[in-house]
């Protein structure tokens, strides 16, 4: 199987991290309902048709189940007669809400607990998808006659950005005759330059992306030309892990998506750490 399987990836129990955002996630778990004004509920709702799931709706003790029912056809949109509910109390303990007479209390509903709506209506939108699924939406599609009029686009972006690059081009390479300069293209660096500004293991930043990570290797790679930097990243946000498109590794990577080449123009060598995942965007 090609590229990393979800049963390599470490469980949440492995990560330290993810026990970390667990453990912040859930840390007032305990004290939820310390502050909740009295004789309210706060459960989760369900639907049979929705993947959705409702979080902390509140509902009143002494709401009747005909009162739940036309307070969940605002969130569902299932009327109230095609509505059969039932309070999953935990585990197996399931029971059907079938007076509509009768209050949340009489069935000794309580916080934390669901209540499933089933929709019983056989022609419901919601059903087979019909209020989540996109793809059953009919897209509009532009035909590219229509999309080259349009001025705005990035397209016509792209192509006013790449003429006034070749006029500028061909602007400096007319200056640079009339005055007698030698039109030759301008040599590129050899490897030994380009290591010298930029030693191994040395940290940087790669645009685009604002990435970050450490210089592997400086050379040539298979295929491009010029000199190029290797760089092992710090978050798999490369396009390889260190070989080449002919397979040839240059450097080493922790794993897929790891490593990538740049152009040394693209890559600034600096005090770059790594990023901290949970630090707040204020401390970078």
């Amino acid at each position: 199987m090609i590229g990393t399987r979800a049963e390599d990836f470490p469980t949440i129990h492995q990560s330290q991290e993810m026990m970390a955002l667990r453990d912040f996630v859930c840390a007032n778990d305990a004290t939820r309902y310390d502050h909740q004004a009295q004789g309210t509920l706060r459960m989760d709702v369900t639907h049979s048709n929705l993947l959705q799931r409702w979080h902390d709706i509140v509902f009143d003790e002494d709401m009747t189940v005909g009162q739940v029912k036309e307070k969940l056809y605002r969130h569902g949109g299932t009327p109230a007669k095609h509505q059969e509910l039932f309070l999953r109390r935990g585990g197996s303990d399931t029971i059907f809400l079938m007076d509509e007479a009768k209050t949340l209390r009489y069935y000794s509903a309580r916080n934390g607990m669901e209540i499933h709506i089933k929709d019983t209506d056989p022609h419901s939108i919601s059903k087979h998808g019909g209020l989540e699924d996109v793809s059953q939406v009919e897209k509009y599609v532009m035909d590219d006659d229509t999309y080259d009029q349009l001025e705005n686009s990035v397209r016509a972006i792209k192509k006013r950005e790449k003429a006034e690059q070749e006029a500028a081009r061909k602007a400096e390479l007319a200056r640079r005759e009339a005055a007698g300069e030698d039109l030759g293209s301008i040599p590129e660096e050899s490897v030994e330059e380009v290591a010298a500004r930029f030693p191994l293991d040395s940290r940087c930043e790669i645009e685009p992306g604002s990435r970050r990570g450490a210089v592997a290797y400086v050379g040539n790679v298979t295929g491009l030309k010029g000199v190029w930097i290797g760089i092992r990243l710090d978050e798999p946000q490369g396009m390889n892990d260190g070989c080449g498109k002919d397979g040839k590794r240059y450097f080493d990577c922790p794993g897929p998506k790891y490593g990538c080449f740049a152009k040394p123009e693209n890559v600034t060598i600096g005090d770059y750490p790594e990023r901290d995942p949970f630090a707040s965007d204020d401390e970078f």
